[in-house]
């Protein structure tokens, strides 16, 4: 009996430790994350859980987090999923094992909000942005990101 206690406590501790909160927002309060005046460059990565390539994604930006976490770049993850599937996208944060913030959007489905994040979005994800507000440079990929583009890219725009 205290074996399948002590079983289910480190169960409990290892699904919490991958476990985050969602936080749910409309486009003008992330902004306000992502365009802080400091010198952090942000990767914002719009996903979504039913999207095979975002899920093929995802581990490479998990990896690329882990490999800079002690930089002055911090990944976010924003999901297009509908508002009302948290616990589904819950699911997906824990599998994935997602550590850095995530975000769902609570926008209209017609997708008239692609233009606040880019003017040229077509609305195909995954998609991801590499902004950095102190230096004015932003960059914008509506394509799945292989291992190293995120480097290579930094690494054009100055970063």
């Amino acid at each position: 009996m205290k074996k399948l206690s002590l079983l289910i406590v480190i169960s409990i501790a290892f699904f919490l430790g991958f476990s985050q909160e969602i936080k749910i927002l409309k486009i003008e309060e992330l902004k306000k994350v992502y365009t802080k005046s400091n010198d952090t460059t942000y990767i914002v990565n719009f996903f979504a859980s039913w999207c095979g390539p975002c899920m093929m994604e995802i581990p490479i930006l998990n990896k690329f987090q882990d490999e800079h976490k002690n930089t002055n770049i911090q990944l976010l993850y924003v999901s297009v999923d509908n508002p009302n599937s948290t616990k589904k996208l819950q699911k997906v944060v824990t599998k994935m094992k997602m550590k850095t913030p995530v975000f769902l959007l609570n926008e209209s489905s017609d997708f008239s909000w692609l233009p606040a994040i880019d003017k040229r979005w077509q609305g195909s994800i995954p998609a991801t942005m590499i902004i950095n507000g102190n230096k004015k440079v932003k960059a914008f990929f509506e394509t799945p990101l292989e291992k190293g583009q995120l480097e290579f890219y930094l690494g054009k725009l100055g970063l």
